[in-house]
């Protein structure tokens, strides 16, 4: 009997956790409410970006005085960590560490993202192997920091097909919570996070995971003249929303491109209602499943884009986000991406741009 009782108890125990975990994700979710992305520390390009401090206290407390509750973080592993110098590698966590610092001291929550990493079809069991290994260092490093403020993003945008990305997500969540069993993780689909795939896959059996997915949508505003896409998105000029009087002709480079396809349906994606359809697919997919869901990135590249326009499609992102109570995170503060119109400062925010990121004096 006593035997019997035991193992009824420990059944209990056992689902009971299971319940709060689910529950702790959806209420960790909510907690991230609206956030900024610091473009950083994913900057492998540039050789002195360990040295660099493109953020210091006065941009925490300004991104806590705009009213954002959360930074995303994104780190290039890989190029600093994995494959960096004794040197490089104690830079990048000093980086880190001082992030963590100001974000706790001004109350905001961070994700840690794992931004670039070799993860192929052909290298596959070499390219998980060292995914798994790179996170159990990350842990280990973090493993005291609270997980009331600190979330882990184990890739982003994987490019692999879901049938092998997700069972290897499973792994390096399983490979975190064995020491940190509390931690909220985060997870996108294949195909760099899109809400499309994401619709289409069933979640993991494991709680506590928040699933992410990122919107650029229209990709013919939001990257128009973005020199690393190509010349899909060589047409510039073109206005949000769509308006036939201020359309620019087609640029001929993006002639037999999907650009010239996007080009011709553009008065049917360039509006509030095509963002609203959009991610109602991901709001159905989370509420069917039963999980919580996270725009971890939206944006437009700001060179071409002026500032009145930028703001009226942040606007109608963020306000049909708000409608299904996901958050939101702007792709990025202070650099191609960014809100401001000149350097970070809130002085350089136009009124329009307060309105759009929520900014409420």
């Amino acid at each position: 009997m006593k035997r019997i009782l035991i193992v009824i108890l420990l059944v209990l125990y056992v689902q009971f956790n299971v319940f709060a975990q689910k529950d702790r994700s959806f209420d960790r979710n909510r907690q991230l409410s609206r956030g900024i992305n610091i473009s950083w520390l994913e900057n492998y390009w540039n050789p002195k970006v360990l040295q660099s401090k493109p953020i210091n206290y006065k941009d925490f407390e300004l991104i806590r005085k705009l009213g954002f509750k959360t930074i995303r973080l994104p780190v290039d592993f890989e190029k600093f960590y994995v494959n960096g110098s004794e040197a490089e590698r104690a830079a990048l966590m000093t980086n880190i560490e001082d992030v963590i610092s100001n974000c706790r001291q001004f109350r905001l929550h961070l994700i840690l993202v794992n931004h670039y990493g070799t993860l192929k079809k052909e290298t596959y069991l070499r390219d998980s192997g060292r995914l798994i290994q790179l996170w159990g260092v990350i842990e280990k490093k973090f493993r005291k920091i609270s997980t009331e403020n600190l979330y882990f993003e184990i890739l982003n945008e994987p490019t692999i097909s879901d049938t092998l990305w997700l069972p290897l997500a499973g792994k390096v969540i399983a490979a975190i919570r064995k020491y940190s069993p509390d931690r909220t993780i985060i997870i996108g689909a294949s195909n760099y996070n899109s809400i499309y795939e994401l619709s289409r896959i069933k979640p993991l059996s494991a709680k506590n995971v928040i699933y992410t997915f990122h919107f650029y949508e229209p990709f013919i505003f939001t990257h128009q003249g973005a020199e690393w896409v190509g010349k899909q998105v060589s047409t510039k000029g073109i206005p949000f929303p769509y308006t036939a009087g201020t359309m620019p002709p087609i640029n001929p480079l993006a002639l037999g491109t999907a650009g010239e396809k996007n080009y011709n349906n553009y008065k049917n994606e360039g509006k509030q209602g095509a963002i609203s359809d959009k991610l109602q697919i991901v709001a159905s997919w989370a509420l069917k499943n039963h999980v919580p869901v996270l725009c971890g990135e939206y944006g437009a590249y700001r060179r071409y884009v002026p500032d009145h326009e930028l703001a009226k499609y942040l606007l109608a992102v963020r306000s049909e986000l708000d409608a299904r109570k996901i958050p939101g995170i702007i792709w990025d503060y202070n650099q191609n991406f960014s809100i401001f119109n000149q350097s970070a400062d809130i002085n350089n925010l136009s009124s329009q741009m307060k309105k759009a990121i929520g900014y409420m004096p």
